[in-house]
């Protein structure tokens, strides 16, 4: 992933990815959210050609728990949650960044640029570190580095 986890999260995706990539499945993102008495463990996971199903997550998380059962990577109580990534799918690899470059995303930077935190525009290019954006703003193009991005995803446009 070249967006930043958190430690809990990173750790999730490095011990449980796969095993479910060996299910057929795809883990699209992983979100831990710490909370004072209980946390939330949001898993995102597709097929590689989209579309999951209620029963797909369904066979998928007894398995998914048991996993997390045994490796522990989780301290204190709390919440697992596997969802299906939506429509407007979060973007955390390089390969979904090159493959929604010409379609129209949502970027959530770390800091503010500009006074801004929250750029949408067509994505123009993918590079190694980072990306370019037009920005339906300021219609100009903008280049934001992987580092400095909190979060991404594809936008889709109803008609």
């Amino acid at each position: 992933m070249v967006l930043q986890l958190s430690p809990v999260a990173k750790k999730v995706v490095e011990l449980i990815e796969p095993h479910i990539e060996r299910q057929g499945f795809e883990l699209v993102s992983v979100e831990f959210h710490k909370g004072t008495r209980s946390s939330l463990l949001r898993l995102l996971i597709d097929r590689p050609e989209g579309g999951i199903s209620l029963s797909d997550l369904e066979k998928l998380s007894p398995i998914v728990g048991d996993l997390l059962d045994v490796y522990d990577p989780v301290e204190g109580r709390y919440t697992l949650e596997l969802a299906s990534p939506g429509i407007n799918r979060p973007l955390m690899k390089l390969k979904e960044f090159q493959a929604h470059i010409g379609r129209r995303i949502k970027v959530r930077t770390l800091v503010p640029r500009a006074g801004r935190k929250n750029f949408e525009g067509v994505l123009a290019a993918v590079k190694a570190d980072g990306i370019e954006l037009d920005d339906a703003l300021s219609g100009e193009r903008a280049s934001f580095g992987f580092a400095e991005i909190k979060g991404a995803n594809y936008e889709h446009q109803f008609e």
